[in-house]
């Protein structure tokens, strides 16, 4: 059997396991899913409303671009977001970390696993009700063109590996301290601004903006949100987004290979 049809098997077997996990967590999923979906939908209520008293229009974007950009957030956010700090600090303090050591596989192919069974029911619910919403409200339609959503299918699968390897890394600071997980919290309260998700980047703050180009948040909803809807298209932009997700998951791969590498040195010395 090849290296390739191996792998295959072995994710099957994990994506089938996770799947059915899930399923016994169907009230939970559907809660943190409808939470999903009501945030970005608040957010879009406000800038409508402030859009319409402004005459139409906020700084360049109308009540069609805020639609659209913020039905965008719900679907890539669902399909990006990561909560492996919580699972990695859950194993770490219950003891349950040890078995998976014993297992020939590193932790990390469960957690990859674990998000491909979740996001490909959520995210799916996510894209029908879109389309449902856009045969009622054409809207938020978006115009077809393949090659824009090739280069969203690449960015969203980008931006997905950068907050899953962030969050890995950080959840594995649980080796070291009791706190990860409020370190994960703060950099969620935070990326909330940066990323785009309140609102579209240019409408933030010069000052704030321009911390955000320098820090990963933008890279994993605004840059695939604006490849999803058009905004902000051209060739220098969409290169600039793309390197700047390489470089930014090259850095946090680094890091977690690095804690994960010093972490199980400790967790062995303390005698996980």
């Amino acid at each position: 059997m090849s290296t390739a049809a191996l792998w295959a098997r072995r994710y099957g077997a994990l994506i089938r396991a996770a799947w059915l996990v899930d399923l016994q967590y169907r009230a939970d999923i559907a809660l943190w899913l409808l939470w999903g979906i009501i945030e970005p939908a608040v957010a879009l209520g406000i800038w409508w409303s402030i859009a319409s008293a402004a005459g139409g229009d906020v700084d360049g974007f109308t009540q069609l671009d805020f639609a659209r950009y913020f039905f965008a957030v719900t679907l890539i956010n669902q399909l990006t977001q990561a909560w492996d700090a919580w699972s990695i600090d859950h194993w770490v303090a219950e003891g349950e970390m040890n078995y998976r050591l014993a297992r020939p596989l590193n932790p990390v192919h469960e957690a990859i696993a674990d998000n491909l069974a979740y996001k490909a029911r959520t995210g799916t619910i996510v894209l029908l009700v879109w389309l449902l919403a856009a045969w009622f409200w054409p809207i938020v339609r978006l115009p077809v063109h393949p090659r824009r959503w090739l280069l969203a299918a690449v960015a969203i699968v980008l931006g997905a590996a950068i907050r899953f390897f962030n969050g890995f890394a950080i959840g594995l600071l649980a080796f070291w301290t009791t706190r990860a997980t409020s370190l994960i919290e703060l950099q969620m309260a935070l990326g909330v601004f940066l990323s785009g998700q309140i609102a579209p980047l240019d409408l933030l703050p010069h000052p704030v903006a321009v911390i955000a180009h320098y820090l990963w948040f933008p890279y994993v909803i605004a840059f695939p949100v604006s490849l999803l809807t058009g905004v902000g298209d051209s060739a220098s932009s969409v290169a600039h987004g793309f390197i700047g997700q390489i470089v930014w998951l090259v850095v946090w791969w680094g890091a977690y290979r690095l804690v994960w590498r010093r972490g199980l040195v400790r967790y062995g010395a303390v005698g996980g």
